[in-house]
């Protein structure tokens, strides 16, 4: 396995997939977003050299919530063990429609995803195309289990989608089950296979498929048989991702020695990474995440919501006061000064020299 992994590009999309994918997916670049994308940028730097948060922009990239919601029961999603879990529920369209007229003219990207299955909501296909009609990139990724007719795949290609990121941990039911508690291999591959016919058929060159495979002790001995897979159905992209974890028993259970040793360490029955954390954060300054019910969070890895800065569907808040609230920038002013004394931080892979995931082409693989 470590032959293999050493040969991927570490942490970013290899040069030759990027120039491949600026190729493919459709996104307007209005000088409105490039003049909002450096101002962000120069904000950014600003911050980082006078240790102040120093604010421009809006950020070029949302992290959307179709749902939390979803039909299988991973045992160390936060959306299965964690306090989200308690309050299930999708995003209205109305609300979505709101949000996305507010921050279309600011940002590049869409990604539809945080917890929960995308495709459990109704209309996230119609909010893929509301975005693709702003001019948006869409993303999202999926466990595969939605995809099971014809017409389905074919309404994800007419959609617009760009991306679509397949969570798939197992070459087989037995490897696959082990964490995808519920999930059928069979259908997932079965679904793959059918976007990926359609893809072809419909002569379309989006969504770019990538197939997602987080490295598990029961499953690292199968890094060569998804390769095989991802080129027998055409796949474009294989990420591949560490297994992050948030307690010692998924530690025990899920990673073997040398993994447990490599990234993590724990200190007062406490799981954080061994890597040091730079005082610094780009999600802070390029990513807004709005949850489902209208919460506005820091980041992803806030999976409690332990740090809400607003919710705007419910208080009548736009996002844009809520980005320059007193709250965030007392966060971001926080993160600056100690990043490790912010608890969600703490298994954080943002800014560590060590990136958990490695992404391969497929085209590029021999």
């Amino acid at each position: 396995m470590s032959s293999f992994l050493d040969k991927l590009t570490l942490s970013v999309v290899p040069l030759r997939s990027l120039i491949r994918s600026l190729s493919i997916i459709r996104v307007e670049y209005t000088w409105k977003r490039i003049w909002n994308l450096l101002m962000v940028i120069l904000s950014m730097l600003l911050s980082g050299i006078l240790r102040r948060p120093v604010v421009w922009g809006y950020p070029p990239i949302l992290m959307i919530e179709p749902t939390n919601i979803c039909n299988l029961k991973c045992p160390m999603c936060p959306g299965v063990v964690g306090k989200r879990a308690l309050a299930k529920g999708q995003l209205d369209m109305d609300n979505y429609r709101q949000l996305i007229d507010e921050l279309s003219d600011y940002a590049f990207q869409v990604l539809f995803w945080n917890q929960g299955e995308p495709f459990i909501n109704k209309s996230f296909l119609e909010m893929v195309r509301v975005a693709k009609q702003k001019g948006l990139m869409t993303v999202t990724s999926t466990n595969g289990h939605f995809i099971c007719k014809d017409e389905n795949a074919e309404d994800i290609i007419r959609s617009g989608l760009d991306q679509i990121i397949f969570s798939m941990d197992g070459t087989n039911q037995e490897t696959y089950e082990k964490y995808r508690i519920g999930g059928n291999y069979n259908l997932v591959i079965e679904n793959l296979q059918r976007l990926s016919d359609t893809r072809k058929r419909l002569n379309s060159k989006t969504p770019m498929i990538e197939l997602q495979f987080i490295i598990f002790k029961h499953n690292q001995n199968e890094i060569d048989d998804v390769t095989a897979l991802a080129k027998k159905y055409h796949i474009d992209r294989l990420s591949l991702k560490s297994a992050m974890i948030y307690t010692v028993d998924q530690a025990e259970e899920f990673l073997d020695k040398d993994q447990q040793d490599k990234m993590y360490q724990i200190e007062n029955n406490e799981v954080r990474r061994r890597d040091k954390l730079p005082n610094r954060c780009k999600r802070l300054w390029m990513n807004g995440v709005i949850n489902w019910d209208g919460t506005v969070v820091p980041c992803c890895f806030d999976v409690d919501s332990d740090h809400i800065f607003e919710n705007i569907f419910t208080n009548d808040v736009g996002f844009k006061e809520t980005w320059r609230k007193e709250a965030f920038t007392r966060f971001r002013a926080n993160l600056l000064k100690d990043r490790q004394q912010t608890k969600i931080c703490r298994n954080c892979t943002e800014g560590v020299p060590e990136p958990y995931t490695k992404i391969v082409d497929i085209r590029d693989l021999k």
